[in-house]
């Protein structure tokens, strides 16, 4: 049988009017440097908050919206033998370790999303990532489940 990681849908529809209502200040903040009677320096500040401000928050928009309205919230699933992403499956004693990146900021500032990184006894490396849809206490879960399970099981295949 089957279980799976899975966010809640309540934390992708909040991060995605959150992002929404973002990325609407910064369209209001670049109608007002062009089309409102402003002093020049308040002109420049409003179009730069907006053009930094459009890609950042487009970002987490463009990534929150569609798995706000999926019906599947997995990120992962599993059983006693594998894990799978819904695009690629591992056996568990073909993975050495898991790791969590973190959030950055990429060039551009457009953002990079935090990501379970599982490293293969190959050599490979399989991220996944979880795209802010999960708290930080379920980041901890998560990862204390996965290294659980990789303990566990991928003894099995010694």
């Amino acid at each position: 049988m089957m279980a799976a990681i899975a966010y809640r849908r309540s934390v992708a529809w909040g991060k995605a009017l959150g992002s929404l209502l973002f990325v609407l200040a910064c369209l209001f903040l670049l109608y007002a440097a062009f089309f409102m009677d402003t002093t020049m320096v308040r002109k420049f500040f409003s179009f730069t908050s907006a053009i930094i401000g459009i890609p950042f928050f487009g970002g987490y928009l463009v990534v929150c919206l569609p798995r706000a309205l999926r019906s599947n919230t997995h990120l992962l699933t599993y059983d006693q033998n594998v894990v799978s992403d819904g695009m690629r499956t591992i056996a568990w004693t073909d993975i050495a370790s898991v790791s969590y990146k973190g959030p950055s900021i990429q060039k551009w500032l457009f953002p990079q999303f935090p990501e379970l990184i599982f490293h293969l006894k190959n050599r490979e490396i399989w991220t996944v990532n979880t795209y802010y849809l999960l708290t930080d206490t379920e980041i901890t879960s998560v990862m204390k489940l996965l290294r659980g399970r990789i303990s566990r099981n991928g003894k099995e295949g010694k």
